[in-house]
């Protein structure tokens, strides 16, 4: 099947026996940062799954399609990884929502270290969420407080370096096909030209309002060389250091935004499983020409997870 999608070729195909996937492939769009031409994206059919599984990870049992076209409402479901942040103040009077997080284990969400909460405020999880406008979702969603807040020693909130933090909960999560944690990516894996999915409900565009339904755009991974130049094409005196990885396109137009921060930026591994290839840490302005968004590179800081959540 072919669709024309806001001027993106689209051509899927269905395989039933024996791979038992669907493929899809787009053309990618053009920026100075070098890129594959496709993108191509598989989705396995249903397979039965072990929710009580501590080591199900990356899997999208809600989604039946493998396209994914940028700039749009997901699916419930879609992202089962994705994990609402929300600060309460003290003895809950006010509540507001505050970044987004990425489920790695039953125990542990990953967000941003500048997202950690204010004075005498606490932190709650909200995982299997979509439209936060209501309660009109197909399964309801799940909350649990945050137990510790363990921000990374070495964070910098003047430079943003080391910009993660771990959200300990209260008590385990139960995994449910609309909560699913996010698979690690393999050591030293290197993904610059491929294009991944960034979620979040920050705001559609600098200066601009809030989503109520989950937002997801498709941005190319940029090499942190061609990163620092596109900073300093657009007049920023930026060093992209070893620990971020960058995503974006020459032109602007498609990014992340003020409130995604924590949140996951996601691709699909070999095996079919979704890998957390970043976490949402800053940029300047949203979605502006020459500056892309800055992420935490999972893989630099894969020893550190591992080390206070045992996830592989």
């Amino acid at each position: 099947m072919k669709e024309n999608i806001l001027g993106i070729l689209v051509t899927t195909t269905k395989k039933t026996k024996p791979t038992k996937k669907v493929t899809t492939t787009t053309q990618a769009a053009t920026s100075t940062t070098e890129l594959n031409d496709e993108i191509t994206t598989e989705n396995y059919e249903d397979e039965p799954i072990d929710y009580n599984d501590k080591n199900l990870c990356g899997v999208r049992p809600l989604s039946k399609t493998g396209r994914i076209v940028g700039g749009k409402n997901s699916k419930f479901g879609a992202w089962p990884w994705q994990v609402l942040v929300r600060e309460s103040t003290w003895l809950g009077l006010f509540t507001k929502n505050k970044c987004g997080g990425v489920l790695i284990t039953n125990r542990f969400v990953t967000t941003a270290a500048h997202c950690q909460p204010g004075f005498l405020a606490s932190l709650v999880a909200v995982f299997g969420e979509n439209d936060i406008s209501g309660d009109n979702e197909p399964r309801k969603p799940v909350s649990r407080n945050v137990r510790k807040v363990i921000v990374h020693r070495q964070y910098d909130a003047a430079t943003f370096e080391n910009d993660l933090a771990l959200l300990e909960l209260e008590s385990p999560i139960k995994f449910d096909a609309h909560i699913v944690p996010i698979c690690m990516p393999p050591d030293e894996s290197d993904f610059t030209g491929r294009v991944a999915t960034v979620t979040g409900w920050g705001r559609l565009k600098y200066g601009g309002g809030v989503p109520a339904i989950l937002q997801e755009v498709q941005v190319p991974v940029i090499e942190n060389s061609a990163c620092q130049d596109m900073f300093q094409t657009a007049g920023h005196s930026k060093k992209i250091l070893n620990s971020f990885i960058c995503a974006g396109y020459a032109n602007g137009q498609k990014d992340s935004c003020e409130g995604d921060s924590g949140g996951p930026l996601v691709l699909q591994r070999d095996d079919g499983k979704w890998q957390l290839v970043g976490t949402v840490s800053h940029g300047i302005k949203c979605a502006a020409p020459f500056l892309p968004g800055v992420y935490m590179r999972t893989t630099y800081y894969k020893p550190w997870l591992k080390s206070i959540t045992g996830v592989h």
